[in-house]
């Protein structure tokens, strides 16, 4: 009896070893992973309700593990690197810098390398990686030179403090227009984009230059300063609420009552942010300003009628 129990421990501090190691490369493949609790003694049903156990151990000892398309991810592992803020923002540029890279194959060695990072950031440095985790002060207006004069005549107009309209072009091609006072040139990926206040609605519009048909300046002048913009309250549920890293114009309101995390935000383009919440489904609910509530009723029954 002594000998069988040492023997199936051993067989399970194996199993548990395997699948760390497959853990510690960064994403582990399902079939893989399942792999290790398959023989010919366990079915396929048998080796789900084993892997689940093992899952659950890890959980214990503090190591969280995810799954994503097909694909498990680690985070908490027992070795980690603490890195200070310095070498964070380093790491951030090289981040950021892989997103602008063509060849695909160069792009997954540079991804590979920073995912192998992340996943063994000690908790100190999680939260300051969090607090970093934005591209939108970096200037990579170098990859846009395509577009340099539409650079100069912006930022002339910034520091005209001019009021424009700007027509420009939406989604699924559609024209629109908007009228206020252009703030600031921000870069965002594959992106160049003008953030314009419209006084009006109190709203920011993100517009990639790229998209500007036409520009009309205003007689008149900005002497107004920008107010406050307005501020967005949403709430999230379950895991997500639990999980979810706040952005850096984002800040939380706590707990309500029925577990929901309350987040408030202050400085992102309405139309930006209302995609971004609703990929996270049922699990998000706008809860102010009204108008905002409404917007995103419209761009849910818009996308519901596209599918149907």
């Amino acid at each position: 009896m002594t000998k069988e129990l040492s023997t199936k421990y051993n067989d399970s501090g194996i199993k548990m070893f395997q699948l760390l190691s497959l853990l510690y490369q960064g994403e582990a493949d399902f079939k893989d992973v399942l792999h290790i609790f398959m023989d010919e003694k366990v079915s396929p049903n048998n080796a789900n309700v084993n892997l689940c156990k093992y899952l659950n151990s890890l959980k214990v000892f503090g190591i969280r593990v995810e799954k994503n398309k097909d694909k498990y991810h680690a985070y908490n592992l027992p070795y980690t690197y603490n890195f200070t803020k310095e070498e964070l923002e380093s790491i951030q540029k090289i981040k950021n810098c892989s997103k602008l890279i063509l060849s695909d194959k160069a792009k997954k060695r540079f991804d590979k390398f920073i995912n192998a990072l992340e996943i063994r950031y000690d908790s100190e440095t999680q939260q300051i990686a969090t607090e970093l985790d934005s591209d939108e002060d970096l200037d990579f207006s170098f990859y846009f030179k395509n577009l340099k004069e539409k650079f100069d005549e912006f930022e002339q107009y910034i520091e005209d403090n001019q009021i424009l309209e700007v027509t420009y072009t939406g989604e699924g091609n559609e024209e629109k227009k908007v009228t206020g006072k252009p703030l600031d040139l921000i870069f965002e990926k594959r992106k160049a984009l003008i953030k314009i206040y419209n006084h009006r609605d109190s709203k920011l519009y993100d517009i990639p230059l790229e998209n500007i048909r036409s520009v009309f300046q205003s007689p008149q002048k900005s002497g107004m300063p920008v107010a406050n913009t307005t501020s967005v309250v949403f709430k999230l549920r379950g895991r997500l609420a639990q999980n979810y890293k706040l952005r850096p114009h984002e800040y939380s309101k706590g707990i309500d009552s029925s577990g929901n995390l309350i987040v408030v935000n202050t400085n992102e383009d309405i139309n930006s942010l209302l995609h971004r919440l609703m990929r996270y489904g049922t699990n998000c609910a706008v809860c102010t300003p009204v108008a905002i509530k409404e917007q995103m009723k419209e761009l849910l029954d818009k996308t519901i009628a596209n599918y149907s």
